[in-house]
This record gives C-alpha cells, structure tokens and sequence, in this order.
C-alpha cells in the first residue's frame, strides 16, 4: 500500500486522459466567460509577477503550449525566468549549468533523469529554448526524499535537520479545495476511505510541496525584482487553490493562472477561484 501510495503521489497531479490543448484553441478568459485571443491572454498574464501554466505530464500538446507562452515572453522581451517542478531544488547549479551552457545534453539528462521520472523528449525543447536564450531556469521541488518521508510517515516524522533544509516557512495544513480533490482522487484510485493516515500523510506531503514551490517563487522574485516567472506544474498543484493559495500570503505576489482542459477541469466545472484562463481542448 505504502509503494502504491509513492507512486500515486509523483503522478496525482497529472491524472487525465490525453487531450488536445494548444496556444491556438480557445481561450476562455474565467472573469467573464468570454472567448479571447492569444495575444490578449498574454497581454494579460505578462503584466503579473508569476503565471502558472498547468500541465498533464505526458501530454505534448501540454509543453507545446507552455513553450508557446515562453516564446511570447521572450518576443515581447519581458525579463523572463521559467520556474519547474520537474526539478528539485537542491538541484539548482546543474539546472544553472544548463542554462550556462556549460553542460552537455547528454550528461544533463542523466540530471533530468534523477529529477523527474516522464521522458526527456517531453520537456526538451523548453529546455533548449531556455539554453538557447539564456532564460533562466529555477528549481522548484522539495527534495523527494523528504516529500516521500512524509508521504510514509507524516510530516512530524522530520527530524530537525530535515526541517532545516526545507524552505522556510512550511506548514502542513491544505485548504478546503484542495483535499477534496485530493479524497476523491484518493478514493478512485485506491478504493480506501480517505479519513485514515496513509491519506492524511498523503496529503501533508502534497501540503510540503505547494508551500515549498510557493515560498521559492517568492524568494526567487524577491532576489531579481522586475523579472516575471512562468512556472510549469502540474494541473492540481498550478489550480489556485494550490501554489496560488500560498503566493497570496505574500500579499506582494501578483499571479495568472493557465490550465488546459481535462476531463477532471473543463468548461462544465472551471471556474474564476480555479483558473484566470482556459485553453479548451
């Protein structure tokens, strides 16, 4: 039970069937339910410090609209940094040695493949267009073996030293939202009544990993103030009710979210407190 839950916790925020989203689709801006352009979607988000573009793993169509997104930055030539979840943050000199240039292809997807489980061939070329111009890239994960640790045991398992090593600031508390989501996933999967302390452990660890990317984006645009971030994670951590949530304790974060439709969020169920925009499938 324990390895199942392990391996549902790398993937949850991915779960959906393959769809067909991409920067050319609809785009239904939330505040108003009308269809809007690509150029005035990003009109939009470009003036806020963080835009979060959520993500199915697997799904090309995915990463070619977050590419997409990246690319208008860079033409506009608003100052750009590109945030990821696929790396953990102890990992952040080889993610800079990437972007340096000063590191093969070859050697950095032995990196990549210590980071991230999904093929190299999925995220490839947002990582060369990163490389390529020089757009820097910031680790954004906690380390997997403290999340797994707390998936197993709870977060009070930590010792000190552990702790230490966290970004400041972590809590372990979820908002409402959130663990629903979470129970209901929970449930599907393993078919087990999410009250007991495999799901509550899951669901601190989940709770490590929003706060932990929440407070490194923070520190991040405090360290290079007038840069905006376009950060990739996945759909349930980018929701508002996931990262976002956190950024508005800061209350000097201003962000936009993006998510492609999935069977789990589309124009039945999305609304303004879920996503800024909807990119129909």
């Amino acid at each position: 039970m324990i390895k199942s839950v392990l391996t549902f916790l790398v993937v949850v925020c991915s779960i959906a069937a393959p769809v067909s989203s991409h920067a050319g689709g609809n785009i239904v801006r939330m505040s108003d339910g009308q269809t809007v352009s690509f150029p005035q979607t990003m009109a939009d988000v470009q003036s806020s410090d963080v835009t979060l573009i959520g993500e199915t793993h697997d799904n090309t169509k995915h990463h070619g609209l977050q590419l997409d997104v990246i690319r208008s930055f860079r033409e506009k030539k608003v100052p750009l940094a590109i945030g990821v979840e696929m790396f953990q943050a102890d990992y952040q000199k080889q993610l800079d040695d990437w972007t340096e240039g000063s590191i093969s292809e070859q050697n950095f997807k032995e990196i990549y493949a210590r980071n991230w489980s999904y093929d190299w061939s999925l995220y490839r070329e947002i990582f060369l267009f990163a490389r390529d111009n020089r757009i820097p890239m910031v680790a954004l994960n906690v380390p997997k073996e403290i999340v797994f640790k707390v998936a197993r045991k709870g977060f009070d398992s930590l010792t000190p030293e552990e702790r230490k090593n966290l970004p400041g600031g972590i809590t372990c508390d979820i908002n409402k939202p959130q663990t629903e989501f979470l129970k209901r996933t929970f449930q599907n999967v393993f078919g087990h009544d999410a009250s007991g302390k495999v799901f509550t452990s899951f669901c601190e660890a989940q709770a490590v990993r929003n706060n932990g990317m929440a407070i490194l984006i923070t520190d991040y645009l405090k360290r290079n103030p007038g840069r905006k971030l376009v950060v990739l994670a996945g759909t349930w951590h980018a929701v508002k009710h996931g990262i976002p949530d956190r950024l508005r304790e800061s209350n000097s974060v201003s962000f936009k979210v993006l998510q492609p439709e999935i069977n789990e969020l589309g124009t039945r169920n999305a609304t303004l407190a879920i996503t800024d925009y909807l990119i129909e499938r």
